[in-house]
């Protein structure tokens, strides 16, 4: 995903986020409730950041500028944490 949010910018994934409700910010580091197949919402990646000590991405919300860290949250590199690497994509635009 680095690789492809690097290359195609904002990806759009989906998410299992049956707990985010109660996300006040940090980074997301474990599986959330239900495990990584059960998606059921979907969030866009804007970024990354591997300098902190736990690498993450940073990921805008449709929820409102209430969610989270105004509207983003952050979830570890790695581990498919909440299911964030089994529904990416992108778009690619070709000029004419």
């Amino acid at each position: 995903m680095l690789a492809a949010l690097a290359l195609h910018g904002p990806l759009a994934v989906g998410i299992n986020a049956l707990t985010w409700q109660n996300y006040l910010g940090g980074i997301i580091k474990y599986h959330c409730d239900g495990g990584p197949m059960m998606l059921n919402h979907a969030v866009q990646v804007v970024g990354y950041d591997l300098s902190e000590p736990t690498p993450h991405y940073i990921l805008r919300n449709s929820w409102g500028p209430n969610f989270g860290n105004d509207g983003y949250a952050y979830i570890a590199i790695g581990g498919n944490i909440c299911g964030i690497a089994e529904e990416v994509s992108s778009v690619q635009v070709t000029e004419k």
